[in-house]
């Protein structure tokens, strides 16, 4: 299908990519393909495949677990051959880390090791939380906008191509619309296939038309050394200033990245702050629910909108794993093409919907039912080989009889 181009209008409705990510796109595959053949695997660049990560949610232990997953597929010089990374609830905490440095994919020992080194100070997390916390339209969503910002764009295609994923709350219970996904070109409504730039996320539409532009995702309340770095830097700009550059906004990643490690302490804290913000900040971020924003569909005339999107102001996201906790259906059709999906589990959500493909009529491979009857003491590696227009899945479920050895560890 041809490429679209993502800055030709304002809401794109399109099943195919935009042009910037199929630009990144093929620059990444170049880098696919001396990986593969590195690997002493035969590959041309026409036939080059198209093999995703697709991340589950499960809090703090999907966040950890994708970390080691990725550390030790650079360690096999195998990491070079994802094109993609897909994530739900809590791996996209850890993506959201890694992608502050834009080399990350060949230095996963630094990632580890900043995440196993010191943190961020209780008081400097509570007091970004609060600053943040007093806008009127405060959300999480903003915080992703920001990571998966056109900084992202202007790279050489060094890593996996990022695409993070949420739910819609009020079109949950709709046949269509639910799905969300950001990307550092796109976000939208997958099964609608109505995108804006990632940029756009959170202006004021009014039926296609942009009313009003919200700046830059919030970058400048977000990183909060703004005025400094500009006195420095009088020629930077909040659109190409390099954010795994500015330290406020990484000391903001690792205390979301962290999250559950400092609410123990919060809890016990009497400070009139800090109480609004475990009640009002801290449930979002658990319940990974990530706020209100406004609607880029609101009164959009179009067919395929349902009325749960064309009638609101505004769009809630919440957690995705509520649905499917894993990214397939990001990566499920010709949009993206997807040859391979391998997919690590953290989690005991639903991890197959073959229902959810039907109705989307995106293809699937079968699932015998016999490996869902093993779904509570799963072997560690299930090979689902895809026909025709499926993708095969290699799905990976990180507590299966090898690794648990049917001992169950108590907290």
């Amino acid at each position: 299908s041809p490429v679209m181009n993502c800055l030709q209008e304002t809401i794109r409705h399109s099943s195919a990519l935009c042009a910037g990510e199929q630009q990144y796109i093929d620059r990444r595959k170049e880098i696919v393909l001396q990986a593969l053949n590195n690997l002493q695997i035969n590959c041309n660049a026409d036939l080059v495949p198209h093999i995703a990560l697709v991340a589950s949610g499960g809090g703090q232990r999907a966040a950890v677990s994708l970390i080691g997953f990725l550390y030790q597929l650079e360690k096999e010089a195998m990491l070079d051959t994802l094109l993609y990374i897909g994530g739900v609830s809590g791996s996209t905490w850890s993506m959201a880390f890694l992608y502050n440095d834009p080399q990350w994919s060949s230095n996963m020992d630094e990632a580890v090791s900043k995440l196993s080194g010191p943190g961020v100070e209780l008081e400097h997390a509570v007091a970004w939380l609060t600053e943040k916390s007093k806008e009127e339209d405060f959300s999480l969503t903003d915080i992703w906008g920001v990571l998966t910002s056109a900084e992202e764009v202007s790279r050489n295609a060094t890593n996996p191509y990022p695409v993070y994923c949420a739910l819609e709350k009020h079109c949950f219970l709709c046949s269509l619309g639910k799905w969300f996904e950001v990307s550092p070109h796109e976000a939208g409504f997958t099964e609608l296939n109505l995108f804006v730039e990632t940029s756009l996320l959170g202006s004021k539409f009014h039926n296609g038309e942009l009313m009003e532009k919200k700046p830059e995702m919030d970058m400048i309340s977000l990183q909060g050394e703004l005025h400094n770095h500009c006195a420095i830097y009088p020629n930077s700009t909040v659109v190409t200033m390099p954010i795994y550059t500015i330290p406020q906004l990484q000391r903001a990643i690792w205390m979301v990245v962290n999250i559950p490690f400092i609410l123990t302490k919060l809890c016990f804290c009497a400070s009139s702050s800090v109480s609004f913000i475990t009640k009002q900040v801290l449930p979002l971020i658990l319940k990974w629910e990530w706020g209100t924003t406004s609607n880029f569909l609101y009164q959009f005339q179009n067919d395929s909108v349902p009325d749960c999107l064309q009638t609101k102001e505004e769009f809630h996201l919440i957690d995705a794993g509520l649905l499917i906790n894993m990214a397939y259906p990001s990566f499920l059709g010709e949009k993206r093409d997807i040859d391979l999906i391998i997919a690590p589990e953290s989690s005991a959500g639903i991890m197959f919907e073959v229902n959810y493909a039907a109705e989307v009529n995106k293809p699937f491979p079968p699932i015998d039912n016999k490996i869902l009857e093993e779904s509570d003491w799963p072997k560690n590696c299930y090979v689902f080989e895809g026909k025709e227009k499926e993708p095969t899945i290699i799905y990976m479920p990180l507590f299966n009889q090898q690794n648990c050895k049917g001992l169950i560890c108590q907290p």
